[in-house]
């Protein structure tokens, strides 16, 4: 499967060329050799519901500029993303966080999109390399 290109966002900066599933995270929070599927799978369920259900407030949040929700909602699911191994997804919700926090970041109006995209290509990517 290709994967897309990495989002960018104006002064937004992470590392673009990050891949976007990084099998050897996920394989050491299991501790296990052969992986444990089901409990990833178990652990990526939860993820996904959690942060899909925050997600779902990106348009109100961007729309109305609040620059403080949306750091919240990245923190929250890049920590997430980042023990399950979406490596990409991680780096740039912290890019948008870093950014909010330097006051590099003030217009998020119209970028609600493109951080939903990045969520849905880290999730199919997970999803495909444990087969669900």
């Amino acid at each position: 499967m290709t994967m897309p290109e990495a989002p960018k966002l104006e002064n937004v900066h992470y590392d673009e060329q990050a891949l976007v599933m990084d099998r050897e995270q996920i394989d050491m929070l299991i501790m296990s050799d052969e992986g444990d599927a089901l409990l990833a799978r178990e652990l990526f369920e939860l993820f996904a519901t959690e942060s899909a259900a925050k997600l779902d407030d990106l348009p109100e949040i961007c729309g109305d500029g609040d620059l403080g929700r949306l750091r919240d909602l990245v923190h929250f699911v890049a920590g997430s993303a980042g023990n399950l191994g979406m490596a990409r997804l991680g780096l740039f919700y912290r890019g948008i966080e870093q950014a909010i926090d330097q006051n590099a970041l003030t217009d998020i109006s119209g970028i609600d999109g493109v951080i939903r995209q990045e969520f849905e290509v880290a999730r199919e990517a997970f999803r495909a390399d444990f087969d669900f």
